[in-house]
């Protein structure tokens, strides 16, 4: 029977938006980002000892053992936004940005048998988690100069170590969310180190909203308001407002 293991993964938002030749360099700024958030947790061991690390392109997916959990929800997520905060300058300076998505579950799983290594229920359900809504929505709804990281948490893990008093992170931190990912149903818990809210534009529109659509002008490129017309052979037109062009056609 597969070990129970704590399970991190990790994605950075807007990844595609960046030139193909800067992807792998980012890729790099997000593995830095993971070294020096675990180094300041207390992780930098079992980060560094971790049989299985995987890249998944725009992100990492990691199995760490068990007890790793406990720094993982406690300190993690404050150390990964201090992390990317202070490294936002030196990014922007390249044209490149960086905000993580985590999400930290906790399962059976195998992480050192040769090409099955990660395959398993809990892998594939901390992915859902990662791609949830609710999660998405913690940094599109946020500063991007403020707010770098966002945590889902599931439900086994909060109930295991949060609910369970063995993190220094307090229940009432985080926040209820359900998460519902194809045949992935199941409440979870947001921690968002620094909130902050997405500024409105200058029109005053939520951020995201299409620009009013101006009203469809009249057939024919013709507007009348209080108009008579009278007479058969010639046309009399009495009234006070006429736009655009007029024009009279006889059979």
């Amino acid at each position: 029977m597969p070990p129970f293991r704590s399970l991190l993964v990790v994605d950075a938002e807007k990844f595609s938006h960046h030139p193909d030749a800067h992807l792998p360099d980012l890729h790099l700024e997000i593995r830095e980002a993971l070294d020096q958030a675990c180094g300041l947790s207390g992780l930098g061991r079992e980060w560094a000892a971790a049989h299985f690390q995987q890249s998944t392109g725009d992100g990492v997916l990691a199995v760490l053992p068990l007890d790793a959990m406990v720094p993982l929800i406690g300190e993690f997520g404050d150390r990964l936004q201090d992390v990317l905060e202070a490294a936002a300058p030196k990014l922007r300076a390249r044209d490149l940005r960086l905000r993580l998505r985590v999400a930290l579950h906790v399962g059976m799983v195998d992480d050192q048998t040769p090409v099955t290594a990660g395959i398993s229920t809990a892998t594939i359900n901390v992915c859902r988690l990662l791609d949830s809504t609710p999660l998405r929505d913690a940094l599109k709804q946020s500063d991007p100069g403020v707010t770098f990281a966002a945590v889902a948490v599931s439900s086994e893990a909060f109930e295991m170590f949060v609910s369970g008093g063995y993190t220094s992170l307090k229940p009432s931190r985080l926040t209820p969310v359900q998460v519902t990912v194809k045949q992935y149903d199941r409440p979870a818990y947001l921690y968002v180190p620094k909130p902050s809210r997405a500024q409105a534009p200058e029109d005053g529109r939520p951020s995201g909203d299409p620009e009013p659509t101006p009203p469809a002008p009249a057939p024919g490129g013709q507007t009348f308001s209080n108009m008579q017309f009278n007479g058969d052979g010639s046309q009399n037109v009495i009234g006070n407002q006429i736009g655009g062009s007029f024009r009279q056609e006889r059979s």
